[in-house]
């Protein structure tokens, strides 16, 4: 046996480790609560939003993810990067991290942990750094946890807006987080402090020292009510450089993060509730009164109305969230991969 071949072995090892170990296309997820059952269900998606059929008929109906635990969960998010799923279930006064495993096709949750309590929170959301928001309506506040306090077990938020202080904070539903803001909706004088409403996210001071130009680094940190055309709103969601929020019946509404007029995307639902972008194109709808699940695309430069599809039947439709799976692959794959070359090298 060559000295080469022997020492080509160790190279093959690293290079298959770094490269086979990583999944570009991980299995992809839509999990949707259920308040009034106490549960929350999933399926498997692809992208686009059509449903990933493995070969059986049951792969287009929703499973139960979490059946018991649970009061009366509502708003979702999805901590992708510890891959933990976060609900908000005001009825317990609590938010609960689900620790999210999926193998190929399947999805379930590891033993909870209590993020927060003792808040009648309904909607949460969670930040590219692990950074946690809810809002506690009866309370008239946003909150934070910091991701650092998350991973301590340290469930004391810190109020980031407070209604008490600014009247742009009326009774906040539904809210989302990216690298400079957070915004949230009202549900009550939404025409006349703020149907959405954009502020800094209070975690972003080392991306804001980024930004050099003194007059844009004083817009990213004002807080700016996007649009005043609904008295009550209920979900929000980011898609890209849009913002999508849900009215009480039928419609959902459009506008851009910096600030547009608002557009009426579909008026076809019976009562939107939560949203949720999938991270390529598609954006997903609970639809409470029609007890289905819709999707449209998302990620449009020019807002416009659109064509909805019905994703899924699934009754009393509240909270929706995207998860994509493992990004990595089982390591015993790469091992007999690694396995089988050296015994190609060696003979």
């Amino acid at each position: 046996m060559a000295l080469r071949q022997v020492a080509i072995v160790p190279l093959i090892l690293s290079s298959c480790v770094l490269g086979a170990a990583f999944n570009a296309n991980p299995a992809k997820f839509l999990i949707v609560s259920a308040p009034r059952e106490g549960k929350i269900s999933y399926m498997r998606v692809q992208r686009g939003g059509s449903i990933k059929r493995v070969g059986t008929p049951t792969d287009s109906e929703m499973k139960v993810l979490i059946g018991s635990g649970l009061v009366h969960p509502q708003g979702l998010a999805v901590e992708q990067v510890r891959q933990q799923l976060l609900v908000a279930d005001p009825d317990a006064q609590k938010i609960w991290s689900y620790p999210l495993i999926s193998s190929g096709g399947t999805l379930s949750v590891g033993s909870p942990t209590v993020l927060a309590e003792n808040t009648e929170a309904r909607w949460v959301a969670v930040d590219g750094s692990g950074n946690i928001f809810f809002s506690d309506e009866p309370r008239n506040q946003i909150l934070k946890i910091t991701r650092e306090q998350a991973l301590l077990g340290n469930s004391t938020p810190a109020v980031v807006y407070d209604g008490t202080a600014l009247t742009q904070v009326s009774s906040p539903g539904g809210l989302a987080v990216d690298s400079f803001h957070a915004f949230w909706v009202n549900k009550q004088s939404g025409t006349q402090v703020g149907s959405v409403v954009r502020g800094p996210a209070g975690q972003t001071g080392r991306a804001l020292l980024q930004v050099q130009d003194q007059q844009q680094n004083a817009q990213l940190q004002r807080i700016v009510p996007l649009s005043k055309n609904s008295d009550k709103s209920y979900g929000l969601c980011l898609a890209m450089n849009n913002v999508y929020y849900t009215q009480p019946e039928s419609i959902v509404f459009g506008i851009k993060k910096m600030g547009s007029e608002a557009v009426t995307v579909t008026n076809r639902l019976k009562n939107p509730r939560g949203c949720a972008w999938d991270g390529d194109g598609t954006v997903y709808v609970a639809d409470r009164g029609a007890g289905a699940v819709y999707s449209f695309a998302g990620n449009m430069r020019e807002l416009s109305a659109v064509q909805i599809s019905k994703t899924v039947d699934f009754e009393d439709a509240f909270g929706v969230a995207v998860f994509s799976g493992a990004r990595m692959v089982g390591l015993s794959s790469v091992a007999a991969l690694v396995v089988a070359l050296a015994a190609v090298l060696l003979t």
